[in-house]
């Protein structure tokens, strides 16, 4: 009885047993997975520590998405769930807020567990770049709807956003069908699972990074240019300062951690190419959580029925620093007296007397248009347009 050839084992990387069997040039053909990925094996060590990298990373991102969420939940249940008003806005950001979390234990579960092989971790990892592209993209419809707020009656201004949007998504989901598993040593006894472009076109994979940070340049920007003016004017209402706080908070974290993915993916080995992209999705639902939650708790106060309008933490500090120090000089508990000059052996401490005129509360100013209002709040005209509050 003859015996039949070997079967091929894609899992193994020597290919001796084919000689004799094959006269065919296989060399553009992959024998192996490993054949089939233009890694190189990294050595014990490096593949150890970048290992343990990417799971300190990826886990103390989830300890601050967790944080947040916890530190913010009384806010989502009273703005949110107790809400009466819940558009399409609101439904993305309970998505976003549930799913991600959700989607990325399977992703801890992934770097934790000895059962992955190369060709199980090679379809898994098209899910963990799915939910990163997810969460992403459903981050920039909500600041694309944030920025149609702003600007409700420049339409040129959403559509021009909105093909950047379209492309960062499309170029994410090529990005993704190029994904591979990280390669590890067989001596170094790690199995985690996790993703990485493919090497070969790491300079276009970098495009995952840098467009949705161009895209949030240019939404700051419109921020800055819709916010600044009025609040150097001090005519803002207290929705556009904190649109503005929220915007420094949002960009100035999500700036540093996309500004250095972007070097990595072009720089760095494969086993961290991809470090910072799990805490770009994490904390960038984070953010986006939680400025979701100021502008609702911001509009709930505006319209609560209250005598003093609520202030701004940032752009209000100057303005309390000025009128305690008026205050204190104007309507100090104690008077220093200088007695005459051939008198001057005491200092006399008194009380000053109540004022004789005080300003009512319900004092009023006109408009150059002869409309009234408040001193206590700022002029209608400097609220933002009314679809502001609709997602506020």
């Amino acid at each position: 009885m003859s015996s039949s050839p070997p079967r091929l084992c894609p899992s193994d990387p020597s290919h001796d047993f084919w000689q004799g069997y094959i006269t065919l040039d296989l060399s553009p053909l992959c024998l192996s997975a490993y054949d089939c990925m233009p890694q190189s094996i990294p050595d014990i060590i490096p593949d150890i520590s970048d290992t343990v990298r990417t799971n300190y990373v990826g886990f103390a991102s989830f300890v601050v998405l967790i944080w947040d969420h916890l530190d913010t939940f009384a806010d989502e249940v009273e703005y949110v769930w107790k809400g009466k008003r819940k558009g399409f806005f609101i439904y993305l950001f309970l998505f976003n807020r549930y799913f991600t979390p959700l989607g990325f234990i399977l992703n801890l579960y992934a770097y934790l567990s000895p059962v992955w092989t190369l060709e199980r971790c090679a379809h898994f990892v098209r899910y963990e770049g799915c939910t990163v592209a997810i969460a992403v993209e459903v981050v920039g419809v909500m600041m694309l709807m944030r920025v149609h707020a702003l600007y409700p009656n420049h339409k040129w201004i959403t559509r021009g956003l909105g093909l950047i949007l379209i492309l960062e998504t499309v170029m994410n989901v090529w990005l993704i069908s190029r994904g591979e598993p990280v390669i590890h040593n067989p001596d170094s006894g790690i199995h985690a699972c996790s993703m990485v472009f493919d090497p070969s076109i790491s300079g276009a994979a970098s495009a995952s990074a840098w467009i949705p940070l161009l895209y949030d340049t240019i939404i700051f920007g419109l921020t800055l240019y819709r916010t600044v003016p009025p609040i150097r004017r001090e005519e803002a209402s207290y929705i556009i300062k904190r649109l503005l706080e929220d915007g420094l908070l949002y960009y100035s974290v999500i700036f540093a951690v996309t500004f250095a993915l972007t070097f990595m993916i072009v720089a760095a080995p494969p086993g961290t190419k991809n470090i910072a992209a799990q805490m770009e999705q994490l904390i960038t639902v984070a953010m986006m959580s939680r400025i979701t939650l100021n502008l609702k708790k911001a509009g709930h106060r505006l319209n609560a029925d209250s005598l003093a309008a609520p202030k701004s933490l940032l752009f209000d500090r100057r303005r309390r620093r000025q009128s305690s120090s008026a205050n204190f000089w104007e309507h100090s508990g104690f008077n220093i007296t200088m007695p005459p000059s051939d008198q001057r052996r005491s200092i006399t401490f008194a009380h000053p007397l109540p004022s004789e005129n005080p300003s009512p509360l319900d004092e009023s100013t006109s408009t150059q248009s002869g409309e009234r209002y408040n001193v206590l709040e700022p002029p209608p005209a400097f609220f933002l347009p009314s679809k502001v509050l609709d997602i506020a």
